[in-house]
Parts: structure tokens; sequence; C-alpha cells
């Protein structure tokens, strides 16, 4: 099969604009000639057939676009050398390599292998690493490609047809309303008030007019906004418009404010590691000093080893497991949503939904089946209840059909499965759909048909006719279209739309005999109260007329105003969508985790309520409200505010309304969760915390402007998503809870060590770094993907200002890390005697107490790896009681504790007993030593029991509650200080400026500044720095001085650690975030200590 243009001229033609190369090519009936298709049927006959679309797709290529290649795993592992610790520790390693292998008295003691074994554990964490990062851009890719494909509609065979983005090929024949994105670049067709916003690509916000003459090309990634047409595809893929820009994008993943706020707690926490890790070299340098003064000799390698172990504290004081846990969570959460029919379009929607208060939902698709049926009528003054009417008589029925098939933009089109599938409108579809039913009742007349709908044959009979069309806003609440011809000639126009405001339009009313008279009072109190009876019972009502304008010609029509008076009243409808099974148990779901939800729908307020008690937003009990939108438009800003939270039902509401809604509820300090559907939706869903678009119902701009993308319109999903913002968050908060007792333990035991003399640390390099890579890798892996539990629903939302450790986290992280400390510490200095383990006989009959050490060593080391399996368990846990809840359910967390434990087994089993287990600081284990270290491992159970029932009064960090109380306390003092320092400036001192005036301004300003401090500090730490009444000012004093100092601290290590962690970010592919800065300046772990030297400093100032 050949085609008469070549794919290249037709980009050339759509790149250059080329209105030339369109008319040399015969026109748009030229063009579709050479493409092989149809400007009317579109590709039809054998260009369906199989070998036919493969050989256009070979001709012009698929509409998929090409994203730059994704990095290969030995360029990840590069970006995991940029770590510096990572490249000390190799440096060091090769340098200990070198002497243990180069003098022959270390080399008989095999002393190389711990080099070799550093080195081998680096590579391990490197490919681990790599690995992590491989896995996730795979996963974004795949979510892009999902983003990317979006249903199109193009006539195919002459009938509309719902296929994907990717699906679309040069020569079809797509069309296009308002709302909708261009799949392709195409050429136009036909339309009416056909417009589109190529703001997109060419960052011109004007709306441009598409017709033959001026303009007409149609552009990929653009939008219509005004209209509806048609087009015929000429590139696709990497050949049109968007695939060329997109091929010279390369697009990131963006930090996640959580990432960033966890990128600041990790200078929070590495800035105590790395000071344990300078004294602990300093203690053991002085220790060799000192032994060398002595005449115990000058061991430079000894100095060596001195480092690696410091450098190895800093690389498990610093919590890169954090990130991994954020990343892990993230992926997990995005899988699970993407199961539960949300598409996140953007990560930060995944933490923020965990906080979401109130819920600003739509009616029609979400709460409701959004498969619209008319089940009630009242047509030509009679009441029928069941549809189609059978009693109308044929010219009243052909009138009717006519109306609802030519008023239309929708389309009707056939699943495989036998099924209806509703393509535009689904109002319009529930019309279309009484249109076909008339006709298998036998009404109308209308002409019959196997395969064609019968509103087809209706508007291909009138299409040629249709002289004007006045498109349905939010304004005037209805649609007109014009056909010339009709009803003797002249014009006929055919209106439909919102039933209160077109029926009093109406002065006739056209009987169900076909006849036509006055519209009397009587007869429009009777279609009133029809209309309000339909309302009560939930139904949406659709008023139908038309009027003919037998005087007026074609070319007489104004296009901005349509004459929509005097019209003749055929009737009114009542559409039911029904409600979906489950909106009412996830509304109930959503109303027992402490979120709101609201409906806001144009509806009228009778339907609205009606809909809004079935599906349980509105209860017994409950002080809601049922407003109208008109009535909250005209409040003051002070009553909007007062009932912002209180509405429950927003009736007859326009765009407008939900975004001063959602913009009101921001205000006041709520997290705002958005759902929209329409292109005028996209300003809510931007200005919302968190937008959610309607994956069927919604326009392309919708779901462009959304950050979650609900594929099934339905509630439930939303409640998904809240479940699993919270578990993310919940996730990390675990994490912490088990990393932070790690870090605290396995650095303060090698500290007191090297301080107490202890020439071999009990935590030797190699040791530690498996456990860094067990307990940061695994352990991130295996309490980031747990399910979230069935009670994180029954809790109410994470505030605003939460931090990551909150107080009852502090209070499980104290007292765990003082039972595994003391318990290491028992060890180290009594283990000896306590576990009889003796100095071993060389074979000269020489005392060999390395021996002794060594072996006490490995029993700390095992015991403190269980400990850390045990406190992985408890860490399942925040405040419940319960550890093994639901453990069942969790698949990977078992798995990988039993890894974990069959891994180290392993480790000390099988490289204790080789060569190489001596070298690098641990040997085999007896059976008593197993036991001794399995019962210290499971005493950690109970001891977290006992935790979770002390005083929360004797630990230090704040509650969530006590955060958010704080949060508003101090945005009230900032207030207050702005109003202060605005009454201050208005003085004029000027006249009567003296030293005692002069005084008193002064105080009042440092009053002000005062309470400026307190602002500052709500990210940092508002109890310290302003004593409430009646508290502790002792108390407070002294923590403050102790404050003081660790700020002072921070701000000489931070710049440090921030250069570690900045390396870390870089070695895990991301550019170093805002937070590196100091910009974030949260208050995470509760106690008011700074993370950044600009936050020290803010802080102590």
């Amino acid at each position: 099969m050949g085609f008469a243009l070549e794919a290249k001229k037709l980009e050339e033609c759509i790149t250059d604009r080329d209105k030339e190369a369109v008319t040399n090519a015969g026109g748009i009936d030229g063009l579709a000639q050479k493409l092989l298709t149809d400007k009317k049927l579109g590709l039809h006959g054998e260009q369906l057939t199989v070998a036919a679309l493969a050989a256009r797709k070979d001709a012009f290529g698929v509409n998929e676009f090409e994203y730059p290649p994704p990095k290969t795993f030995l360029s990840l592992c590069r970006e995991a050398m940029n770590d510096v610790t990572v490249q000390i520790l190799c440096v060091a390693a090769i340098i200990s390599l070198s002497i243990g292998a180069g003098i022959k008295k270390h080399r008989e003691e095999y002393g190389y292998l711990e080099g070799i074994a550093i080195v081998a554990v680096v590579c391990v964490v490197v490919f681990l690493q790599a690995w992590i990062d491989y896995v996730k851009e795979q996963k974004f890719r795949q979510l892009n490609s999902i983003k990317d494909n979006y249903t199109v509609k193009v006539v195919r065979g002459g009938e509309v047809h719902a296929v994907t983005a990717g699906d679309v090929l040069v020569g079809d024949l797509v069309e296009l309303s308002a709302g909708d994105k261009v799949p392709a670049d195409g050429i136009f067709v036909e339309g009416s008030k056909f417009k589109a916003n190529e703001a997109a690509m060419t960052g011109e916000p004007l709306d441009i007019t598409k017709d033959h003459s001026k303009d007409p090309f149609l552009l990929s990634g653009t939008s219509i906004s005004e209209g509806s047409g048609r087009m015929i595809v000429v590139a696709v893929g990497s050949a049109s418009q968007w695939g060329v820009i997109l091929k010279t994008l390369i697009v990131e993943p963006s930090s996640t404010p959580l990432q960033d706020r966890l990128d600041v707690l990790v200078v929070t926490v590495g800035n105590f590691g790395v000071g344990a890790a300078v004294l602990t070299f300093m203690a053991s340098l002085i220790r060799w000093i000192v032994h060398g003064a002595r005449g115990g000799g000058w061991d430079a390698l000894q100095v060596l080893e001195y480092l690696i172990n410091s450098v190895t504290i800093v690389v498990v004081a610093i919590p890169e497991g954090l990130p991994l846990a954020i990343t892990l969570g993230l992926a997990f959460a995005m899988r699970k949503m993407m199961a539960d029919q949300n598409l996140v379009r953007r990560l930060e929607a995944c933490e923020t939904m965990g906080s979401a208060t109130q819920l600003n939902a739509d009616k029609t698709g979400t709460l409701t089946q959004n498969r619209m049926t008319v089940t009630n009528a009242f047509l030509g003054g009679v009441q029928y209840d069941a549809m189609p009417p059978l009693d109308v008589s044929d010219a009243y029925a052909a009138v009717l059909a006519e109306s609802m098939a030519v008023n239309s933009d929708a389309n009707l089109g056939r699943n495989e499965n036998g099924t209806v599938d509703h393509i535009g409108s689904k109002t319009e579809c529930a019309l279309l759909q009484l249109c076909e039913d008339l006709r298998t009742s036998g009404e109308g007349r209308l002409a019959a048909s196997d395969h064609r709908y019968a509103y087809v044959d209706l508007r291909e009979a009138a299409v040629n006719q249709v002289v004007q069309r006045y498109f349905f806003t939010s304004a005037r609440k209805r649609m007109s279209t014009a056909i010339a011809g009709a009803g003797g000639g002249g014009v006929r126009l055919h209106c439909k739309g919102a039933s209160e405001i077109v029926v009093k339009l109406c002065t006739k009313m056209m009987k169900t005999d076909g006849s036509v008279a006055p519209l009397t009072p009587a007869d429009l109190e009777a279609a009133e109260a029809a209309i309000k009876s339909m309302a009560m019972q939930g139904l949406r009502t659709l008023c139908i007329a038309y009027v003919d304008l037998a005087n007026t010609a074609p070319g007489e029509l104004k296009e901005d105003e349509a004459p929509e008076e005097n019209l003749t009243l055929l009737g009114v409808v009542g559409i039911k969508d029904p409600i979906r099974p489950e909106t009412a148990e996830a509304v109930a779901l959503l109303r027992g985790a402490g979120v709101t939800v609201r409906m806001v729908t144009g509806d009228n307020a009778l339907t609205a309520e009606a809909i809004a008690w079935e599906a349980g937003i509105l209860v017994d009990g409950d002080d809601g409200l049922v407003l109208e939108g008109p009535v909250f438009r005209k409040m003051s800003q002070s009553e909007k505010e007062s009932v912002a939270v209180r509405i429950r039902v927003l009736a007859r509401s326009s765009p407008t309304d939900k975004l001063t809604l959602c913009n009101l509820q921001k205000s006041l300090g709520e997290v705002v969760a958005v759902t929209g559907d329409g292109t005028n939706d996209a300003p809510a869903l931007k200005e919302a915390d968190v937008g959610f678009a309607l994956g069927i119902a919604g326009t392309e701009i919708a779901k462009e402007a959304c950050d979650i993308v609900i594929l099934d319109d339905n509630i439930k999903s939303m409640a998904k998503a809240v479940l699993w913002g919270r578990n993310v968050f919940q996730s990390i908060r675990k994490f912490l809870q088990f990393q932070l007792v790690v870090n605290v333990v396995a650095v303060s035991l090698n500290f007191i060590s090297a301080c107490a003399g202890i020439s071999e640390l009990p935590l030797a390099a190699v040791p530690l770094l498996w456990v860094n890579m067990i307990m940061d890798s695994m352990g991130a892996l295996a309490l980031a993907t747990e399910p979230p539990p069935p009670d994180l629903m029954q809790r109410k939302p994470f505030g605003r200002a939460a931090p990551l450790v909150n107080k009852e986290m502090w209070r499980n992280i104290c007292v765990m890390s003082c039972y595994q400390l003391s318990v290491c510490l028992v060890l180290l200095f009594a283990g000896k005697g306590l576990l009889d383990i003796p100095c071993a006989y060389d074979a000269d009959g020489h005392r060999d107490c390395h021996y002794q050490t060594l072996r006490l060593n490995s029993v700390i080391f095992n015991a403190f790896v269980f400990m850390q399996v045990f406190s992985e368990i408890n860490s399942r846990k925040i405040t419940e009681v319960n550890v093994f809840e639901n453990l069942d359910e969790s698949p990977i967390f078992c798995g990988i504790l039993v890894a974990t434990i069959a891994v180290q087994a392993a480790f000390i089993e099988g490289v204790g007993r080789s060569v190489v287990g001596p070298a690098i600081g641990f040997m085999n284990l007896t059976a008593k030593e197993w036991v001794v270290c399995l019962v210290i491992g499971v005493v950690a159970l109970p001891v977290g029991f006992i935790a979770r029932h002390m005083p929360l009064e004797w630990f230090p960090g704040k509650t969530d509650s006590e955060a958010d109380v704080e949060a508003q306390e101090a945005a009230r003092r900032a207030v207050e200080a702005a109003a202060a320092e605005a009454a201050l400036e208005k003085k004029d001192t000027a006249a009567s400026l003296s030293s005692a005036s002069t005084t008193t301004n002064h105080n009042g300003s440092a009053a002000a500044a005062a309470a400026m401090i307190v602002v500052h500090a709500t990210t940092g730490d508002v109890h310290v720095s302003v004593p409430s009444e009646g508290g502790r000012p002792a108390a407070k004093k002294r923590w403050s001085k102790v404050k003081t100092m660790m700020d002072a601290y921070s701000a000489m290590t931070s710049p440090l650690t921030q250069t570690l962690r900045d390396s870390r970010s870089m070695a895990r592919g991301r550019t170093p975030s805002i937070a590196s800065s100091g910009s974030l300046n949260r208050d995470d772990l509760g106690l008011g200590l700074g993370s950044t030297p600009s936050e020290a400093g803010g802080s102590s100032s």
C-alpha cells in the first residue's frame, strides 16, 4: 500500500504552518484522499484491516513519544560512588589492603582480609543502591506511559469510537470538543466556534480560532478551549510538534516535601554522629600516642584502623536509609494506589492526602455511577413514571427525538461485550439512549437500522442544516442548536438546560398528540410541580424546548446571543444517576477518619440534598448546611469563613464557588482535597492541597491540573488515597523509630569503648557496615512496604505541623536505646566473666587474650543484630501494645526478618569459621552464646511493651496535638505581632519624641520582635522560646541553655554533615534539594533543635 504523501513532508507542513502545502495537496478533500481516509467516515473499509493499519504505522509511525533513554545500571553505580564516605572508606580499605598484603608480618596474620571485606561490603551497598534507583526509574517511566495514554474519540467507519491516544494513527478523523487535549498534529476539517489554546506550545495565552482560511493547524499537546469540531491527523508521536519538543526534554523526578524534610533530619541526626566519630578518633589517637610514648611502639597501621572505624561511625550515624525508606514507601504506595484506581501524577500528593481534612467532591460520577438514565418525565403536560412513553403521537416523538439528537455533542458506542458506551456528556447520552428507546418502541417513525443508532440518522439528516450552536456555559445553564429547513422553512432552535430557567422562557407547549397550545399558568404550575417532585426524588431535571423562527434567515442569527424566547415546551425529563453501591460506605469511612466530605454540584438544592442523605454526607445530628451557590456568593467574607467548614452541600454552584470555598478552607488551616472534571475546574484543582481529576468524565485540562487521576471516578478510590497517604507517613515514622535506635546504640557503644581505652572496638568496621546495610536497606524495605493497619482510618489526620518524631516515638526510642546500650556495655565490661570466655593459649603455650576479645566482640555483634531484629517488630507499632497484630498480612516484612536472621547466621557461622572472620572482627559462636544472643533479642519485646505504658511526661518531644496547638498559637501571635507593628508605625512621634516615649516605643518593638521570634520558632521550638503561663520557668530555662549549646554545636558541624549528605543525594541520582540552604526550618525531632547553621542561629538568637 502506498501513500501519496510522505511523513517528512507532513511534519514540515505542520512545523512551518504551511497552508500552501495543504492547498497544493488539494485542500482538505485532496489531503484526505492522499491519506486514504474520508472527512466524513474517517478510516473505513479496507483501511481498517490489520494489514492496512500495520502499513499505516510503518509509513507514518505510532503515536507514542520517545522518552530519553533511562540510565544504565553501570551509570547508576558510578553515581552511587559519588558518596564521600564511600570514597573515604575505599581509599582507607586500599591502604589497609596494601599494608596487609605488602608487609610480611601482617600478611601472615591475614591483615589484608579486612581491606578486602570493606571493599566487598561497599560494593554490595553500591550495587544495592543502584538497583533500587534503577527499579525506581523504571516505575516512573511506567507511570508516565499511563499518564500519556488518555482516551480520544475517533471516527472509523462512520461511527465514533473511544480509543487511547497511543492508538491514534495518521489519517484518523478525530472528534474534539471544549476541554479535550489534542492527541496528535492535525488539519481542521469542520467545526463550530472551534478554538484552541496553544499556550502549552507557543506560550501565547489567547485562544486561536481554527478554520480553513486563517489557521487550519491543530498541534499536539494543546487543548480545545471552546466549541467542537473534527480534524484529520497528519503527524503522530515523535513526528508531531509535541514529540519534537519532548525529544529535548529530560524530566528528572523531583524531591517531594517529605523527602526534603528527611534530608534536613539526616543533617540533624548526622551532626551528632560526626561529632562522635571525631571524638572517637581523637580518644583512640591520644591513647595511641600515650602508648607509644611509654615505649609500646608506633604502629601506624593502628592509626589507619582508627580512621576506618571513625569513618564507619559516620556511615552508620548518617541515616541514609531515611530517603531510601521514603522512596520505597512512595513507590509501594503508588503501586497500591494504582491498583486502587488512583494514578498519582505528583508524588507529594501521596504524602499530603494523609493530612487531608476536607474533601470537596463532585456528585456526578464520583458519588454516583455516572450512568445517566431518563427514568421520569413530564411530557406534553402528562407525567410519566416509566420510559419510554408509549402513548405519544409520532409527530410529538419525532420532534422530541430530533431535539435530543441534534442539540448534543455526545455519542453512543458499542463495546465488544455488547454493552453501550457513553462517550461525552453523560446527561446528553441519557437523552440519546431515550431517542434509541423511542425507535425501539416504534415511536416517531424513526428509521430502523441494525448497525446505526437512531440519533446518527437524525444528525446526518440535519448535519448540513446546522447553522449555529450556542454552547452550554455555567452562566447560561443551557445549550441551543439552530437548524435550517425544519418546521416548514426558516430556522428551528432546539434548546435544553436547567429546568427552572428554560421553563420560564416558554410561552407555548406541544401536547403529546402533536398539537401546540399556549402555556397557561396552570400548565406552568404543573411543570414546576413536576420539576420539584422529580428533584425531591434525587433526579436531575432537564427542560427540552424549541422555537420555530419562520421569518429568520440562517445568516441573520447572532453568534453570541441565542434567540431563546417564546419557546415551545416539549417537556421536562428526570434523569437519575444512581448512587454507587460503595458510596455510603466510603463516605462513612472518610468521616470516621476525620475527613469532612461535602458535595459541590451544579444541581439544584433539592436533588443534591436527596443524594447527600442517601450517600451519608448529611446525617441526623450533624450541623451541616445546605447552601446554594448564589446565596454563598452574596455572603460577606466573615460570613463565608463562618460557614466554609460547616457546608455539607453546595448546590447550583459554579467553578468559581469551588475555588472560593477551597481558598477559604485553606486559610482556616484545613488541608483541602478537591475533585473536578471540567476545564473550568482547573483553578480549584491547582489551588487545592490535593486535586483529584475524574479519569472517565474529566477533561484533559482537568487531568493536567490535578495531582491524582481517579481512573474509575469513584469516591471509594479517594478513601483509599487517604489511607495510603497516611500509611506513607506512618511507615516513615516507624522506620525512624527503628533507625534512630540503631544509630544511637552503635555510635554510643563505639564512642564509650574508645574513651574507655578498648583498642579493639566491639563493633569493628566490617560488622558496622554489615549492620548499616541490613538495617538501613532491609529495614527500610520491611517497614515501608507494610500494608496499612485497619485502624489507620479511625485516627485524626496528621496535622501540617506534626513532627516526624513525636513524643510517643521518643518514649520508645529512649527506652529501647537504654536497654540495648546497657546490654552491650554489660557484655563489654563483664561479658568475659558472665559468659566464661577464657584466654586461649597459642602453640608456644603463651596466653592469647586476643581470642577472648574476639569472641566477646562476636557475641556483642550478634546480640546487637538480634536486638535490632526484634526492635524491628516493636517498630511496627508506635502507640499500640500488640506489635504482632496483622503480622500475617505482611509477607514482605516476615520474609525480610527471616532473611536477616538467616544471613546473619550464615555470616557468623560461615565467615566466622574461616580465616576471614577473625581478620575483620568476629568469629563463630557456641550454642550457649547463640541462646544468649537470642534471649537478649527476644527481651526487646517486653521492654517495648513496658515502654508503651510509661507516662509521656517523662520524655522529650511533642505530641501531634501539641504541635498542632503550638502552630495555631504561633499563627495567632504572628497576627498580633503584625498588628502591633502596624500600630507602632502609624504613630506620629516626630513632634513628641522624648526619652521616655522612645523607651516605650523601643519596648513595644521589642515585644513585637519577641512575638516574631515565636513565629520563626514555630518551625523550630515555640514552647522553649516562649514559656507558657503557669509552666516551669526553671526547667525551661535549663533546657534553653542546653538547647543553645546544642544549636551552637549544630552550627559548627552542619557544614561537614551537609557536604556528606549532599554527596549521598548525588549518589542517589538526586540534585541536592533546597533543604540544603536551610529553608526547610522544621522542628521534625520535636526538640527545638536547628538542622542547619541558619536555623541554629535563628533558634538561639
